[in-house]
């Protein structure tokens, strides 16, 4: 190994420390993010008339990252398909702190993510329960379109347009947040159009279905129709880890374990007044009324569990998956849901569930999202925008204190210790289902004679190349600055000899580390003009 210059002994003592970083599990990376980006046109509702509307994903990308093959997991926010303060809620935006809080957690561990808005509207003050469950259930059917238009349309950009955002087209995640929950479990299993023309989805009065394939097109959105505008029809929908925080599912015969179907894993608060934790009533903040009966998440993963398609979860390495001693207590405890009183076991394999008491400083307070969180100033100022832009007169106090009713104690860190909680429970199951190869770190630090290692020309003023025997084949290279921060970064390279272009890299000192599957080597490098 080179002779590492006292001026650089104290970044070289940090990178002991970054050793231990593991891809997909630990922040490396910086975030980058692409706004509005346009994903595709389809039919819209929320004015009236139908129209066509513009659909929008901002996209999250790693800052420092040259691996071109990364992860995409799409995030769906909550909001219950209506805007945001038309529906009676704070959030329901791309713009939502719990969105932006997983995006950027998710990004810094090497993922691409794209926030997504899909097409909004439904008559939720309707008297008419026909109405009311008619108009939820195309706004949720118009959703799963969307976003399967969303998949399809980063699966164009990687075949057709050079592939800008570097994503792997097999390894695709949707990660749904409350209302985004559905979309995240329909688009995973509502596979079969007869699955949306069940009796519950049949007017009482009309006896006619819900959901017309003439009017809405098909379950994937590939066909021309009144309300539907095909989008990359000729690429595949299908996508490899659903994730669902607090939504529920439109029926339990959508999930059959067919080979299309992705992995599932979800979480649910067992005292959420707006979607079932086992199954039950789904009620809409706008109106506290009744739209439907649905599976909620708890009965959802354990049902995905027995059909197989969680199968591949089994595999999760138990060294990475913290949360695995408090699954098996939830397993084999049971409780009675406070506000339905049904008696269940409170726990599944691949499933969390938030027991929060109902009784909030002596009041009864049904919490279904404790991860969520916001600002009121900013609230105030979005609120006084609207205002004068629509001509509405939403109030932003009265809009905080309705949030407040079932997320009183609402804060940034409550909200960062509930998705700390989830993240433990997704990430170790996304590593196997996506194929990530993340693992309990066992690398260690040798010395470069261990594994062979050489590296020429140093001084690098093109390129690097980088050779270890065939016994220690190199699973990546990253190279720091001065500052200790990540600059260049290939992953996967499996290979003895590896060449490392420069690029834009700036002439100085760094430090690079050679890894391979269980040794590390960290050696100083020049670059020059």
């Amino acid at each position: 190994m080179k002779k590492i210059y006292p001026l650089l002994l104290f970044v070289f003592c940090l990178l002991l420390d970054l050793g231990a970083q593991r891809r997909y599990l630990d922040p490396v990376f910086g975030v980058q993010r692409t706004p509005n980006v346009d994903y595709g046109v389809n039919i819209g509702i929320l004015t009236g008339a139908p129209v066509p509307e513009t659909l929008k994903v901002d996209i999250y990308t790693p800052v420092g990252d040259s691996l071109t093959a990364r992860p995409l997991v799409l995030v769906a926010h909550t909001g219950s398909f209506l805007p945001p303060l038309f529906n009676g809620q704070i959030t329901g935006a791309r713009s939502d702190s719990t969105v932006t809080a997983i995006a950027s957690y998710l990004t810094s561990r090497g993922f691409v993510v794209g926030a997504y808005t899909h097409r909004l509207g439904w008559l939720p003050t309707s008297p008419d329960q026909n109405v009311r469950t008619s108009s939820l259930l195309q706004a949720a059917y118009r959703a799963i379109q969307d976003t399967r238009s969303c998949i399809r349309f980063f699966r164009k950009t990687v075949a057709e347009d050079g592939n800008p955002y570097g994503i792997d087209p097999a390894k695709i995640v949707v990660w749904g947040i409350g209302s985004g929950g559905y979309l995240a479990l329909g688009a995973g299993s509502l596979n079969d159009f007869s699955e949306v023309v069940l009796d519950k989805f049949i007017n009482t009065e009309t006896l006619t279905p819900y959901i017309d394939s003439t009017i809405y097109g098909n379950i994937y959105g590939t066909t021309r129709a009144a309300i539907c505008l095909p989008n990359y029809p000729n690429y595949p929908s299908d996508f490899e880890l659903s994730v669902n925080m607090g939504g529920a599912l439109g029926d339990s015969t959508w999930l059959d374990g067919e080979p299309v179907e992705p992995a599932y894993v979800g979480v649910h608060c067992n005292n959420d007044f707006f979607a079932p934790y086992y199954e039950g009533a789904v009620i809409v903040p706008t109106t506290r009324q009744f739209v439907i009966f649905a599976t909620g998440t708890r009965k959802a993963i354990e049902q995905a569990n027995q059909l197989g398609s969680n199968d591949i979860l089994k595999t999760v390495d138990p060294k990475l998956d913290v949360l695995s001693s408090l699954i098996e207590v939830q397993k084999n405890n049971r409780i009675t849901l406070p506000l339905t009183q049904q008696n269940i076991l409170q726990g599944t394999d691949n499933f969390y569930g938030f027991d929060i008491p109902l009784i909030f400083n002596g009041t009864p307070v049904p919490q279904g999202s404790p991860w969520e969180w916001w600002d009121l100033n900013t609230l105030r100022a979005v609120v006084a925008a609207v205002n004068a832009a629509r001509g509405t007169n939403f109030n932003a106090d009265s809009l905080h204190l309705s949030g407040l009713a079932t997320n009183p104690d609402m804060s940034p860190e409550k909200g960062k210790r509930y998705l700390d909680t989830i993240f433990n429970l997704v990430m170790p199951r996304a590593c196997v289902a996506l194929g990530l190869g993340c693992e309990a770190s066992s690398v260690k630090e040798v010395e470069a004679s261990e594994i062979g290692l050489k590296l020429f020309p140093n001084p690098v003023r093109e390129s690097l190349l980088i050779e270890t025997n065939d016994q220690n084949p190199i699973e990546s290279v990253y190279i720091y600055n001065l500052q200790g921060k990540l600059v260049k970064a290939h992953a996967s390279i499996r290979t003895s000899n590896v060449r490392i272009p420069r690029n834009n890299l700036m002439a100085g000192f760094y430090l690079a580390q050679i890894r391979t599957k269980d040794k590390m080597v960290t050696t100083q490098i020049i670059v020059q003009d």
